[in-house]
């Protein structure tokens, strides 16, 4: 169930832009999470654009961006269960967005030339993910996305050895996971 909050300035990407980004991302963040760009996965996947005004909400340097770069500016958000994604995924995710970004608004992808650009991933703990009314995890998210078995075996070692780390730091049964 990947999440992608998308910030940028108002009026940055027209309409047509943003569905073309949304379609591409949406397979660039299956592909990390769940390593397939599944139907099922799809149907959980969330590509939010939250546009804000440069004037009086945008501020680098503490001034108000009404100058941005060529391109604009965005940051991405993105929200993963925790041990869905290895770095090399991550890394894979980063390469993809700033693709996207580039093509998308007409600009060099080139490092540093869009380091106007931010992609943030956070892990959200075992436990800390709900749907349905009940809690999920890793294990429930992969298999409701049409992830694979490849995805077990990185996610199961890496949830193993968080239970042993809560048990070997002396944190009572049930204290929840990280």
């Amino acid at each position: 169930m990947p999440l992608l909050r998308i910030t940028c300035q108002r009026g940055a990407l027209s309409a047509p832009q943003k569905s073309r980004m949304a379609e591409a991302l949406t397979a660039a963040l299956l592909l990390a999470e769940v390593g397939a760009d599944t139907a099922q996965g799809r149907s959980l996947a969330y590509v939010l654009f939250d546009e804000v005004d440069a004037a009086t909400a945008w501020f680098v340097g503490g001034q108000p961006d009404t100058s941005p770069p060529p391109g604009g500016r965005f940051l991405f958000d993105v929200v993963f269960p925790v041990g869905a994604a290895a770095q090399h995924d991550r890394t894979a995710l980063h390469a993809a967005i700033n693709r996207v970004v580039a093509e998308t608004v007409g600009v060099d992808e080139a490092f540093p030339g869009r380091v106007a650009d931010w992609v943030f991933v956070h892990d959200v703990p075992e436990g800390h993910w709900g749907a349905g009314g009940q809690t999920v995890g890793v294990r429930e998210i992969n298999a409701a996305a049409g992830g694979g078995a490849e995805r077990a075996a990185f996610h199961e070692p890496l949830l193993a050895a968080q239970q042993r780390l809560l048990a070997g730091h002396g944190f009572p049964p049930g204290t929840g996971r990280l």
